[in-house]
């Protein structure tokens, strides 16, 4: 990264974390120092990039004997106050869910393949999807269990690359569904489709398992543009 933009950069990075639920409230940071090793910069370019999420309300900073940076406890109140100065049009709703269906699409039938080919997914995919059933009337929890469910088919997809972009996803998920009023009957349609995904997943079925993603992600979109201010 370069210099200038380094500290912004590493903002970014560990806000992401934070949207695509990897880091949750009450979670620690790492230390100044090993930050700044992880990302190969100095430890005041941390200690900016920190400062920025502090003063956003992402973070708080504690003093005393278990001191450190940890994610604020009401993060996911203030990701809303955020997302409310520019709420989601929906074009970039639309545009979303297109980006999903080519990388969570893929990453899907990735993992199919990968099954198929003998990669062990069963209990793991089949467990993350009926907790998120458990989970739907907790919208905070089950955003959380979702972002969970969607990076693990990622990560079974074998693909690096694919893994990141779908922490990105999760991140610009957790920000507009922030903003959505609908409770868990809302959520139960995309939730239930986690079912067809998975079988068609652990079935080994490339082609099928893209197909049931791009339902599920277009009932995810429907969901969220009935309450879009500009439809």
């Amino acid at each position: 990264m370069r210099a200038g933009g380094a500290a912004e950069a590493i903002a970014r990075r560990l806000s992401e974390l934070i949207g695509a639920r990897m880091l949750v409230a009450g979670d620690r940071f790492p230390s100044e120092k090993a930050l700044a090793e992880m990302f190969g910069v100095a430890p005041m370019t941390v200690r900016h990039s920190v400062a920025v999420l502090r003063a956003e309300g992402l973070v708080e900073t504690r003093r005393g004997y278990k001191g450190g940076t940890y994610v604020a406890d009401d993060v996911l109140t203030r990701v809303k106050e955020l997302v409310g100065l520019h709420p989601y049009t929906v074009e970039q709703i639309e545009e979303l869910t297109a980006w999903r269906q080519a990388i969570s699409g893929e990453a899907s039938a990735r993992a199919a393949r990968r099954v198929a080919e003998g990669a062990d997914a069963d209990a793991r995919l089949r467990e993350l999807a009926a907790h998120t059933h458990e989970l739907l009337p907790e919208a905070d929890a089950y955003r959380t269990a979702d972002a969970t469910f969607h990076l693990c088919i990622a990560e079974l997809s074998g693909s690096r690359r694919l893994l990141e972009a779908e922490q990105g996803i999760q991140d610009e998920l957790t920000r507009l569904l922030s903003s959505h009023p609908g409770g868990a009957e809302a959520r139960s349609t995309p939730g239930e489709l986690h079912d067809p995904l998975t079988r068609a997943i652990l079935a080994g079925d490339a082609e099928r398992a893209r197909e049931e993603f791009r339902i599920h992600a277009q009932a995810t979109a429907d969901m969220c543009l009935i309450f879009t201010s500009d439809t």
